[in-house]
């Protein structure tokens, strides 16, 4: 540790400061934090059940007490090989534009690999990608991935070209968006997806959800606990992040009951739908489930569906028209063990989603 500057486990004190560094650095605003961004990003940060100051975030701090860079974290428990460790989901890491960058240096140094359990991002950009690889750890490109399956294409158009169109402007074009889609309909270009047979899919009640979590995740070897008081942390969490819409998690069940799957989303009919994860019983159940869901998000009106690729997935997902992918963010892992990157090569480790970043008012709110 340097006499002059320090690398220490952030407080809850340092929120006031750190928050004005988020501001600055990714709203552009030289402006003090909210009210509201000061108790969501505590909630956040030092809510998690298995918060402690060693596996939280850390900040770099100058000889005045002036904090210059942020790594924020929040602690996750993970199996590995049946061995339960507690990771580090990474998540805002920041630094002062008008101040030495050693910060930043020194953070990211905390990161390499053979000091790591298990420590990973699914929001990385291409700089912290690269410094992520430079200190040890892993890119999986498959993950780095969001599918998007297009509903309503008119409709999915307007909203890309007008995301945060106002009222007066979504109501002019909302009419002629149905008209461009019921003629496309109408030549037949994109034939609706039919439900697979003898299914019932219906609400999945928040607690049900948390008893079924951990089990629907149970065939990988790298994966999250998701015990009861980390999964209803996290859900209460993601609920709070208004902006896509309501959080909605809706089972599938066979024709005998038995549970299939179930799939978590945000989003209101007319808007696209933001899935966060897609669970299932069984690998056989993977084209069951990913049909059922999709076919219940057209059915109910939203003119599209986007979320994180699981490789396991991609299979089922192969099967349906209107369907592309793109690059959304990179995932990143910095491990020790080599058992994690075993189950990285073949495709046996759970991330995203719930087990990722995405849900974080921190992407998306707070302007």
């Amino acid at each position: 540790m340097s006499q002059i500057t320090q690398l220490r486990p952030m407080q809850i004190e340092d929120i006031a400061q750190v928050g004005a560094l988020y501001f600055k650095v990714f709203r552009n605003k030289p402006t003090n934090s909210s009210r509201d961004f000061d108790t969501y990003f505590k909630d956040l940060f030092f809510g998690s059940p298995y918060y402690t100051p060693e596996n939280g975030s850390f900040v770099h701090e100058t000889a005045d007490g002036q904090i210059d860079s942020v790594l924020s974290a929040v602690p996750m428990q993970y199996h590995v090989n049946e061995k339960i460790i507690v990771s580090r989901l990474l998540g805002t890491f920041m630094t002062d534009p008008d101040m030495s960058t050693q910060g930043a240096a020194q953070l990211t140094l905390t990161l390499r690999a053979r000091r790591q359990d298990l420590c990973f991002t699914d929001t990385a950009s291409p700089t912290s990608a690269n410094h992520l690889k430079a200190v040890g750890g892993v890119i999986l490109p498959t993950q780095s991935l969001e599918w998007c399956r297009i509903f309503k294409p008119v409709g999915y158009a307007i909203l890309r070209l007008r995301p945060h169109s106002s009222f007066l402007h979504k109501t002019m074009w909302l009419p002629l968006s149905r008209l461009g889609d019921a003629m496309v309909k109408k030549i037949g270009k994109i034939p609706p997806i039919e439900p697979p047979p003898s299914v019932r899919d219906e609400v999945m009640e928040e607690i049900a959800f948390q008893e079924q979590a951990a089990s629907l995740v149970g065939n990988y070897s790298v994966r999250p606990v998701w015990s009861k008081p980390e999964i209803s942390w996290i859900l209460r969490m993601v609920s709070m992040h208004k902006s896509e819409g309501q959080l909605q998690i809706r089972s599938v069940y066979d024709n005998a009951g038995r549970l299939r799957g179930c799939y978590v989303f945000f989003g209101t009919p007319g808007s696209i739908a933001k899935v966060l994860n897609i669970l299932t019983a069984s690998r056989q159940d993977n084209d069951l489930v990913v049909k059922q869901m999709l076919h219940y998000l057209e059915a109910t009106g939203y003119v599209a569906a986007q979320g994180p690729v699981q490789p396991r997935l991609l299979e089922a997902f192969s099967k349906h028209r209107a369907l592309f992918y793109r690059h959304k963010a990179y995932t990143c892992v910095s491990t020790r063990h080599r058992e994690v990157i075993e189950a990285i090569d073949r495709h046996d480790i759970f991330l995203g989603g719930l087990a990722g970043e995405s849900w974080s008012r921190l992407a998306s709110d707070f302007h």
